[in-house]
C-alpha cells in the first residue's frame, strides 16, 4: 500500500514538474513573441518615419531649385531694368511695352521666388508636424513591459484542474 502511494505521490510530482517546464516554455514563447512583435512594430514606424522625410525633402529640394533659378531670373530682370539699353532710334510704344514686360516679368519672378520659399518652409514644417504628431515611435509603456513578466508562484496559483 505504501508503494501505491509513493508511486502515485512520485506521478503526481511528474506531472507537476512536467506542467510547470510547459507553462514556463509557454512563458519564454510569449516573452519573445511579444519582444518581437514591439520590435517589428518599432521598425514599421521607423520606416513610416523615413518615408515622411524623403517626401519633404524631395519637397524642399524641388522649391530651392526653383527659388534659385527664380532668384537668377530676377537678377536677370534687375539688370535688364537698370542697364539695359534701347537704342534712342526706337519708337516710345516699344520702349514703354519692352519697360513694361520686363517689369511684368520681374513682378511674376518675384511672387515666384515668395512662393517657393513658402512652400519649401510649409512643407518642412508640415513634416515635422507629422513626425512630431501622427508618426511617433510606438515605445512600449512600463506597464505593456511588466505586463511580459512572469513568475513561477502564478502558475503555482493557476489550480489543479490549469496544472
Amino acid at each position: 500500500m505504501e508503494f501505491l502511494a509513493l508511486s502515485a505521490a512520485m506521478g503526481a510530482k511528474e506531472v507537476f514538474n512536467y506542467n510547470r517546464e510547459s507553462y514556463k516554455f509557454d512563458q519564454d514563447q510569449t516573452v519573445f513573441r511579444e519582444g518581437f512583435r514591439m520590435r517589428m512594430q518599432v521598425l514599421r514606424f521607423q520606416l513610416f518615419r523615413e518615408d515622411v522625410r524623403d517626401l519633404v525633402k524631395l519637397t524642399v529640394d524641388r522649391m530651392d531649385i526653383y527659388h534659385l533659378v527664380g532668384a537668377l531670373f530676377l537678377q536677370f530682370c534687375v539688370v535688364l531694368l537698370c542697364e539695359g539699353r534701347v537704342q534712342a532710334s526706337a519708337p516710345p510704344f516699344l520702349l514703354s511695352l519692352f519697360l513694361l514686360s520686363v517689369a511684368s516679368a520681374f513682378v511674376y519672378l518675384l511672387l515666384a521666388v515668395w512662393l517657393s520659399m513658402h512652400a519649401s518652409i510649409a512643407s518642412h514644417s508640415f513634416g515635422v508636424r507629422l513626425l512630431t504628431r501622427f508618426v511617433r515611435l510606438p515605445i512600449p509603456s512600463v506597464k505593456q513591459i511588466a505586463a511580459l513578466r512572469f513568475n513561477f508562484k502564478d502558475f503555482e496559483k493557476q489550480g489543479v484542474t490549469k496544472v
